[in-house]
């Protein structure tokens, strides 16, 4: 035989998908990289030849001691941590886990895992080929980014079969884009609009630790995103940071599902403090005064996006990977407003089961809130909770300081101007309030409550 047969052990001339070599591994080169030692740091027996990284660095020619001829163990990802310093990776799940892997993985893939090793064990080589990779990008097993998550991700390792939400119809549709993400692109994603795992979810950092609202879990652990001051967050405090990515005013983030009276399809302005009202994501509500709250949530709560957009059913994630419901909502959420008298969405507990999760249907239906409220969804109107009011939040104040209380943001096509040319609300003391308009074929010039 004169030349290397077919399979791993042949490179081949093209060695972009193969660890570099014949660079010079100097300090400057790992500190602009930030996460490499630097070069004194560098854990023998892996070296150095003549200032760069060779096939020697990590291939002994003359003993195979370990196998593959290796310097040092893959095992626990030692031989990699002898260069690479990963941030978060000592303590991460990925890095930590006993769970043990399922060994299915297609060839060529040469470092085939097997059962009796663990996710932490078999650690880098999980996601990770340093040679003949299936992608020249960060020498991923795979060129799609998703397939090296849903190789544990699909139920087989991990114990959520996230491969099943990212089916459904509504969903994060990381199926869309390939060599799209970049390792070092910007905190706020204006253009280049895509969405993969890694968007919101660092490998080598990421933990199973929980938190509370509105701060960031462990899930969402050394990822970038924006903050409500409109700055990069990096890495991010607050859950919703990693939201404002893509929804706080980047041009290809989705259309605003309801037209508005007020058109506002940003996040960071939605939720904004400096509101009159909003849904209490960025900061604690600020009406005071909200009977139908169900334990054990009170006016002093502050909720997560995934309170509201994640996955359906028990199997699911607290996570916006996908749901059968529109938005990728958790719950269903039925907007049908036909414009004319019952022509709208019959109410009840399955039509509004988003907002019933939070808000007592039995309270709503008494008028404990607003003394109009049974007869705009169910007896004279059938109008959606959503005709009235705007989910996230309010920022324009219409030149009055309660107009957009209550989440009060109409219907554009549905609720129109008064007799009197004007189009509003306003809010008053203690629920009351009134309202200029025409809906459903009725004249409020004002109507008071």
């Amino acid at each position: 035989m004169t030349t290397i047969p077919a399979g791993f052990s042949n490179l081949s001339n093209n060695l972009r998908n193969d660890h570099p070599i014949s660079f010079l591994y100097t300090a400057s080169l790992a500190m602009a990289d930030g996460q490499l030692k630097p070069p004194a740091g560098i854990i023998p027996p892996v070296s150095l030849e003549m200032g760069k990284v060779q096939c020697t660095s990590c291939h002994d020619p003359h003993k195979n001691m370990i196998s593959d001829f290796l310097v040092a163990t893959t095992r626990n990802s030692d031989l990699c941590n002898s260069c690479h310093q990963r941030t978060g990776w000592t303590t991460s799940s990925h890095g930590t886990s006993l769970k043990t892997w399922n060994g299915v993985v297609p060839d060529p893939w040469p470092y085939t895992p097997t059962s009796d090793i663990t996710v932490a064990q078999n650690g880098c080589e999980s996601c990770h080929n340093p040679h003949n990779s299936g992608s020249d990008v960060m020498l991923l097993k795979y060129q799609r980014e998703e397939n090296n998550c849903l190789d544990c991700h699909n139920g087989n390792v991990a114990s959520k079969n996230i491969a099943a939400e990212f089916n459904k119809a509504y969903r994060h549709n990381i199926g869309n884009y390939t060599n799209i993400h970049v390792p070092n692109e910007p905190g706020q994603l204006y253009t280049n609009m895509h969405v993969e795992c890694v968007d919101c979810h660092n490998p080598h950092a990421s933990t199973n630790q929980t938190a509370t609202p509105p701060y960031a879990g462990g899930a969402l652990a050394g990822i970038r995103g924006v903050s409500q001051a409109g700055t990069a967050s990096e890495p991010v405090t607050y859950a919703y940071e990693v939201c404002y990515r893509c929804h706080a005013g980047s041009s290809g983030s989705p259309a605003a599902a309801t037209p508005r009276i007020i058109v506002q399809n940003n996040l960071l302005l939605e939720f904004s403090p400096a509101n009159p009202s909003y849904h209490p994501v960025a900061s604690m509500g600020k009406n005071n005064s909200v009977p139908s709250l169900i334990s054990p949530w009170t006016t002093s709560s502050i909720m997560y996006c995934t309170s509201c957009h994640s996955g359906d059913g028990s199997a699911a994630t607290a996570a916006p990977h996908g749901s059968i419901y529109p938005h990728i909502l958790k719950l269903q959420n039925l907007t049908t407003d036909g414009g004319t008298t019952l022509s709208g969405t019959t109410e009840s507990p399955a039509a509004y089961a988003l907002c019933y999760s939070c808000h007592s249907r039995a309270s709503i239906l008494s008028d404990a809130s607003f003394k109009q409220h049974k007869k705009h969804l169910q007896s004279e109107v059938r109008a959606p909770c959503n005709t009235c009011h705007d989910p996230h939040g309010i920022s324009n104040l219409q030149g009055n300081a309660t107009s957009n209380s209550n989440l009060i943001n109409f219907r554009a096509g549905v609720v129109t101007n008064s007799s009197g040319g004007q189009l509003k609300f306003e809010g008053i003391a203690g629920n009351h309030g009134q309202c200029y308009l025409t809906c459903h074929g009725k004249n409020h010039n004002p109507l008071s409550y």
